[in-house]
């Protein structure tokens, strides 16, 4: 599965950045593609429709629910898919340290925008394999190695 991996630098004097994850639609499974919020993202000279990887990672059954869904389980979703966002981000980016993405990261350098397209596991419908164990996955556990396949996107 190919992820979209951004470093954008925001305005101002500062090297305050902004670092993103986005799954290309054509990557996401064809039953939950209408479900999923479409954004855009850059890959080469042009732009892709892509989504988040909360709706990627979601069980099916997550999209069989009716409008009201309990909170822990959104809170729950919403963890874990920022979780594998921040391994996926550190794993091209290790300068970006956290946790979980922040909306702004400051460096002490500027390295400058970058976007890179990496190669993972099959990442549609993990969650309920993926989060009893969020606080011990690692990059590796997605298919992803430290500065491994990553194309300029």
């Amino acid at each position: 599965m190919d992820i979209i991996v951004s470093r954008l630098r925001l305005a101002g004097t500062a090297p305050i950045y902004q670092y993103r994850a986005r799954v290309p639609l054509y990557e996401v499974g064809p039953a939950r593609r209408p479900r999923c919020v479409v954004l855009q993202a850059t890959l080469g000279n042009g732009r892709v429709q892509s989504t988040r990887l909360a709706d990627v990672i979601a069980p099916d059954s997550w999209f069989e629910r009716h409008l009201a869904i309990p909170c822990g389980l959104a809170a729950r979703l919403t963890f874990v898919a920022r979780r594998i966002e921040a391994l996926i981000i550190r794993t091209v980016y290790p300068e970006m340290t956290a946790e979980l993405p922040p909306l702004m990261f400051a460096l002490d350098h500027d390295p400058g925008d970058a976007r890179f397209c990496v190669t993972t596991a099959d990442l549609n419908g993990i969650f309920d394999r993926v989060s009893p164990d969020i606080e011990t996955l690692m990059a590796a556990d997605l298919g992803l190695h430290q500065g491994g396949d990553r194309r300029a996107a």
